[in-house]
């Protein structure tokens, strides 16, 4: 714990999925008051909805159009993820559901099999390089007995189940002298560009991708704060289904990835997902994409057709056209932005909250936090 040495001392952050729940706790820790804006509570968005990989490899590398220092980002926090997570159970006695990797990703046609060998020769240097196992691929994982042409071993890709870190974090904040939480919206305000934050120093958007909608009134009209910084446009919503299946004898005992669809056994559920639909605000799943999911499954592990279905479920994702967050000071003085985190918000949690407290409490930024700022690229082109 350290005391903040900014003039920043009472932070208000609005929205409570796990970015903003851990960013919350980090800035408490270091010395600030904060008060954490969240409708729903306990929360249930994205984060709730999601699978829980840890997946800097698969996610982060060779993919098209990533952020050039997307990879750098994960890894830093892949890292991270252990102690986080040993420090959650000390503080909350709940578990936070982390298992390490390895998982294991294989392919069933050409294209993802090239895929694979270009993720290998990107991180052939790397300490947690991943290796071809497809000649040991029924040793590692028996139940993937589909067609398949490749496979890799990636030492870096791990889980969490999501809920349960979800509700470790619930617990921590609700604990914390230095943070309230309050069933609310925030009301901001602005008058010639200079920003009221509702009795607060400064504000942290992290309400995924509902960030761009949060409500400012100006000159005594009230919009939406994208308005006035066009840059949170950039964050868009990309619908996500998925389904859950029971765990059954000679099921998945690894995380699987093959192409878009993942294979995630949890401790009482395996989960199948997921559709990637951008501009779709989906709350409800739809039958027809749920069971072409449990298809592709079964495809690779064909035990998985006699798993009775649990759940179905859809959620919106935050993302942009880079895959990549924004994490840092808007155009907005003392508005702070943490979203667009697409794929990676539960992996990103824990460097998230200490990019922000940087920035937000002692004014500084690494210069890989600074590749994430909202305005990089155009200070770049400058």
């Amino acid at each position: 714990m350290s005391a903040n040495n900014s003039s920043n001392q009472s932070i208000a952050i609005v929205g409570a999925g796990i970015v903003g729940l851990a960013c919350a706790l980090e800035m408490a820790d270091r010395g600030a008051r904060v008060t954490l804006f969240e409708k729903q509570w306990p929360p249930r968005g994205a984060s709730w909805a999601a699978a829980g990989m840890l997946a800097p490899a698969f996610e982060a590398v060779g993919v098209a159009d990533n952020h050039p220092d997307l990879f750098e980002l994960c890894d830093a926090s892949a890292r991270l993820w252990p102690e986080w997570a040993r420090a959650l159970e000390a503080r909350s006695g709940k578990l936070a559901g982390y298992h390490p990797g390895p998982s294991l990703a294989v392919a069933t046609n050409e294209d993802d099999a090239r895929k694979f060998s270009a993720l290998q020769a990107a991180l052939a240097q790397h300490d947690q390089a991943p290796t071809d196992c497809f000649a040991r691929l029924h040793e590692i994982e028996p139940s993937v007995t589909g067609d398949t042409i490749a496979a890799l071993l990636l030492p870096s890709d791990g889980q969490v189940d999501n809920r349960q870190t979800l509700e470790a974090l619930v617990a921590c904040v609700t604990a914390h002298e230095r943070i309230d939480v309050r069933l609310d919206d925030i009301e901001l305000s602005a008058e010639k560009r200079v920003i009221h934050h509702s009795g607060h120093d400064a504000t942290l958007l992290t309400a995924g991708w509902q960030t761009g909608a949060v409500r400012i009134k100006q000159d005594g009209e009230s919009r939406d704060i994208r308005d006035i910084e066009p840059m949170l446009r950039d964050i868009r919503p990309i619908g996500g289904q998925m389904l859950s299946v029971a765990p059954m004898p000679g099921g998945p005992q690894m995380t699987l990835r093959a192409g878009h669809l993942y294979i995630v056994p949890k401790a009482a559920r395996i989960i199948i997902g997921a559709t990637s639909e951008p501009g779709r605000a989906l709350s409800v799943p739809e039958p027809d994409q749920i069971a072409d999911l449990l298809a592709q499954a079964i495809r690779i592990c064909p035990v998985l057709k006699n798993a009775p279905v649990l759940e179905s479920w859809a959620g919106v994702r935050p993302g942009r056209n880079n895959h990549a967050p924004l994490l840092g000071q808007t155009c907005l003085d003392g508005v702070f932005v943490a979203s667009g985190h697409f794929r990676n918000g539960i992996l990103l949690a824990p460097i998230t909250a200490q990019i922000i407290a940087d920035i937000i409490l002692d004014g500084r930024a690494s210069p890989l936090a600074s590749a994430f700022a909202p305005y990089a690229d155009v200070s770049a082109q400058v």
